[in-house]
């Protein structure tokens, strides 16, 4: 009787031990089956540029098609060669209140879902929106007699703050154009060609284009306005018979420009017997100049001396 009863009980405990791996298994494969959802949930999430899914946020738009929205107002008020027409848009002012209306109201969840060259896209529009704003709320210029001494009658150096200590809100936050520059752009994406496309409302800064950055094109942009801007007397001048290179003061204007220069270019073992920061412009110019000029910055024994910025307002008058 004892051996049946020592049987049952076998049978049972080993009945229990079976329906205690199934429970288990199943609870393991439960989890797993949450892991992948929870990774398949975030990678629509971040595809939601390319696909639109039942994570895609509220009101959600592309970052491309966002800053194709500025398309007109820069065609209107912004010609070929970069000089805007500040009397007009600051008669027809609505259309640029509106595209700050914009900036201020892009969702953060919906800007997370762009591409990288969508993001420093919008970043530079903004930047170069905001220059416009500044320069509409203070125009015409009133110039100050002290600061007359320095700078011409019609310089945004005139406009007190408008790059350190004036607001512009994004995304519900506020911030200065240097802020925009130095942190969103510069410290965020390291792409020194960022300081030929943001425009400083002055005839010496990179062109403002008249059509907006977009993500699909905007290595092709960037490069098209270093180029551009290597193209200017008051960009870049070599001078061979003389043995003298002239560079924008451009990058030296700011410290975070000579912190993206040599970061990015400092290192490279190229004029390494220059200053590091002339010697992280040069190896960033020579890509975007003539064959023969890139061989005398290489071989050429020459002096470097730093243009003089001219900082009259970019105004294209009626």
């Amino acid at each position: 009787m004892y051996k049946w009863i020592f049987i049952i009980i076998s049978l049972f405990i080993s009945v229990s031990l079976i329906y205690a791996r199934t429970d288990s298994n199943a609870q393991s494969n439960l989890n797993d089956q949450n892991s992948i959802n929870e990774i398949n949930n975030s990678s629509e999430l971040l595809n939601a540029a390319e696909v639109e899914g039942p994570n895609t946020p509220q009101n959600y738009i592309s970052g491309d098609a966002f800053n194709l929205g500025f398309t007109k107002l820069l065609k209107d008020y912004v010609n070929q060669n970069g000089y805007v027409n500040y009397a007009k848009l600051r008669r027809f002012r609505s259309e640029l209140n509106r595209a700050m209306r914009d900036l201020a109201n892009v969702e953060p969840e919906v800007y997370i879902t762009w591409s990288r060259n969508e993001k420093i896209a919008f970043w530079i529009n903004a930047y170069n929106l905001c220059t416009l704003k500044g320069i509409i709320d203070n125009y015409p210029i009133s110039p100050s007699r002290f600061m007359l001494l320095f700078y011409p009658a019609d310089s945004v150096m005139h406009i007190r703050g408008l790059r350190d200590d004036t607001f512009f809100m994004i995304m519900g936050i506020q911030y200065t154009l240097e802020e925009i520059e130095r942190d969103a752009l510069l410290g965020r994406f390291e792409d020194p060609r960022i300081c030929f496309a943001v425009n400083y409302g002055t005839i010496s800064s990179a062109a403002l284009r008249n059509e907006p950055y977009v993500g699909k094109v905007l290595d092709e942009q960037l490069d098209e306005q270093v180029k551009n801007y290597f193209s200017r007397p008051d960009g870049l001048k070599i001078d061979q018979p003389a043995n003298i290179v002239y560079l924008s003061p451009i990058f030296k204007m700011y410290k975070s420009h000579e912190e993206v220069f040599l970061k990015q270019f400092g290192t490279n073992k190229l004029f390494r017997e220059r200053e590091p920061v002339d010697r992280a412009v040069l190896n960033f110019v020579k890509d975007y100049v003539s064959p023969s000029n890139a061989q005398y910055l290489k071989q050429g024994t020459y002096t470097i001396e730093y243009l003089k910025y001219n900082w009259k307002l970019n105004d294209l008058q009626d």
